[in-house]
């Protein structure tokens, strides 16, 4: 079972998964705290073999835990998540940057040895919180299929922009209406999807229970609200966080990336020809959270590991 629940974080419930002994708990402090923030729709239910593989490689040395985005997930009936309309901000990119340094104020005690992984803008997220929190105790970051500058320009963004502007009513409203349809008729739909998207054939269970939260519209909405806001706000890489950080940093490329072309990783090569970055050569996408969580955890974990013996 994947050991997921929910959390207020600015008001905002918020769905967490926590591989360690006890529920959103540091009982060592001196124990590194894995932080793994998602990318874009950012339900952590897609990183969860991603997450289980790093936690069993080192188990008992670290705590793996994963944040969803304000807004990406549906709550229990019991808790209720503000709307969309009246939070923009919230659920907003800046928003969404606050929201994950909200949870790490709450839960993971001060001086506590932090890892950052990132995925897609995850990555531009852990960069502003490194930024944003200089005091943090942040002893390594790391960047996957980073999704970190000039995101208009990005091959996808021709498709997805207009669904959510212009066409965000029909969107939401044929979207929404798959709900009323039989379980098997949802799940054969996203499987359709993500095959067309992504042309993988075999997600995970945990990865096409993820994806059903966005046939809820209030999801979905707060999706679109981040989306518009980072296709629109993320222009420029931040070189200066980089360069401050860059003993911290392993970068990580793919080889055919909508979203982060080849020439992004030549770029910074050469901006930083020390720093650790790193181009795949094992053919994984950059949706690899479908299919490939495991094998890419492995891959993280090992990078990880020279930590743990220091």
């Amino acid at each position: 079972d994947v050991p997921l629940g929910f959390v207020y974080v600015q008001k905002a419930p918020t769905q967490v998964i926590c591989y360690g002994d006890k529920w959103l708990c540091v009982e060592d402090p001196s124990r590194p705290v894995v932080l793994v923030i998602p990318g874009n729709p950012g339900s952590i239910e897609f990183y969860s073999e991603f997450m289980r593989e790093i936690y069993e490689a080192h188990r008992g040395q670290l705590l793996v835990w994963g944040v969803s985005h304000a807004g990406h997930v549906a709550p229990p009936k019991s808790m209720e998540l503000p709307n969309v309309e009246d939070n923009p901000t919230l659920y907003s990119c800046d928003g969404q940057i606050g929201h994950k340094l909200c949870f790490i104020q709450q839960f993971i005690p001060s001086g506590t040895p932090i890892v950052l992984v990132g995925h897609s803008i995850g990555c531009h997220m852990v960069l502003e919180i490194l930024k944003r929190a200089p005091d943090l105790n942040v002893k390594k970051a790391i960047l996957l299929f980073p999704a970190i500058e000039s995101l208009e320009e990005c091959p996808r963004v021709s498709i997805i922009s207009p669904l959510v502007t212009y066409l965000r009513p029909v969107t939401v409203a044929t979207l929404s209406a798959i709900r009323v349809l039989p379980r098997a008729m949802q799940m054969f739909l996203v499987r359709l999807y993500i095959f067309m998207a992504t042309s993988c054939s075999s997600p995970h269970t945990t990865s096409l229970r993820g994806a059903t939260n966005y046939f809820k519209p209030e999801c979905l909405m707060a999706c679109f609200v981040f989306t518009r806001d980072i296709i629109e706000n993320v222009k420029e890489r931040d070189n200066d966080t980089i360069a401050r950080h860059l003993d911290k940093l392993t970068v990580y490329y793919g080889r055919n990336d909508h979203w982060s072309p080849v020439e992004y990783h030549d770029d910074l090569r050469r901006r930083f020809p020390s720093a650790d970055v790193r181009l795949c050569e094992r053919g994984f996408r950059h949706a690899f959270v479908l299919d490939k969580g495991a094998e890419v955890g492995r891959m993280v974990s090992d990078w990880i590991a020279p930590l743990l013996k220091s």
